[in-house]
């Protein structure tokens, strides 16, 4: 029984040692060339985040993987393959992160070019009613007149916002529309104070 368990340990050894020699190989012969593989992941990695757009969207992010795959291609050059690996995995995992910023990003912006739409067609229902003398009191003369040319100009760039965003171009949209509902709302709030007995 001793001799079987001296050969079975004298075997586990030399498996060990074996598996560490292996292990040792297998290192080493995948540093001994450029990760191909690792770089492809991280260029595949790097144009799903621009199809996010993640140049509007988290452009810090789409940086910093574009950077860490030059600095595969500059390792590579310097025949430095773990640093290399090293770089393609950093690109990799910052061109992920930049598309789920991305994707957050877009739709929280999305969600704020709609918010607008719903509070300037709010404002022009509001303003509507008031020159109509649907509601009272009702705005009538000089600033009557100004708001309906307000009207007309937000009702305009409120189309131009609609086709902006089904192009999908969000920062614009809002841009437009935060710029006409503060018009809007100027000319407004101005001709409601005139309007006041």
């Amino acid at each position: 029984m001793r001799v079987r368990d001296g050969i079975l340990g004298v075997f586990m050894l030399r498996l060990v040692s074996l598996v560490a020699l292996l292990s040792s190989l297998a290192l080493t012969s995948a540093c001994s060339q450029p990760p191909a593989k690792e770089r492809g992941q991280a260029e595949g990695a790097i144009a799903a985040a621009r199809a996010a757009s993640a140049e509007v969207y988290a452009a810090d992010e789409l940086l910093a993987a574009e950077t860490a795959l030059s600095e595969y291609d500059a390792a590579v050059a310097q025949g430095d393959f773990r640093g290399a690996l090293n770089a393609a995995l950093a690109a990799r995992d910052r061109a992920y992160e930049a598309v789920r910023r991305a994707s957050t990003a877009k739709a929280e912006a999305r969600g704020r070019a709609v918010r607008l739409v719903t509070e300037i067609e709010a404002l022009i229902s509001q303003i509507t009613g008031r020159l109509a003398g649907t509601t009272t009191p009702r705005i009538t003369g000089a600033g009557a007149q100004r708001l309906r040319q307000a009207v007309a100009a937000t009702s305009k760039a409120l189309q131009e916002a609609g086709t902006v965003i089904d192009d999908e171009q969000y920062p614009v949209a809002i841009t437009r529309l935060e710029t006409a509902l503060a018009g809007l709302q100027k000319e407004f709030d101005t001709a409601t104070k005139r309007s006041r007995p």
